[in-house]
């Protein structure tokens, strides 16, 4: 194997990890969260906001933002969010018009990923 082989494997399989991180937000959050965001006005305009901060955020020049990139931002805002105490259990029926910060900013990674 020479080192473009290398190179493309190891792209191969951070991809696979992003694909499998992303699909794991959305079954844990995305699906209920954007369903309910559709019917709450409040929380998808939050939802909406924290798109465009996560866009503005990880866009290219092209305004493409990186499957990988969505990944590891969620990744990075659970990983803080709970080394602050963050309850990372997903809202519950009523419970979307009351989601924390963290919950909202993940609901965006996975509107994000959905158009990605």
């Amino acid at each position: 194997m020479d080192l473009a082989d290398g190179a493309r494997r190891s792209g191969d399989a951070l991809a696979w990890a992003a694909e499998v991180a992303l699909t794991g937000w959305a079954e844990r959050f995305g699906r209920a969260g954007l369903v309910a965001a559709r019917s709450l006005p409040g929380l998808l305009a939050a939802v909406d906001q924290h798109a465009a901060e996560v866009r503005d955020a990880l866009a290219d020049r092209e305004g493409r933002v990186a499957r990988m990139s969505l990944a590891a931002y969620a990744d990075g805002v659970s990983d803080t969010a709970t080394q602050h105490g963050w309850d990372s259990s997903a809202p519950r029926g009523g419970e979307w018009s009351r989601a924390s910060w963290p919950v909202v900013r993940l609901l965006a990674v996975c509107l994000l990923a959905e158009r990605a």
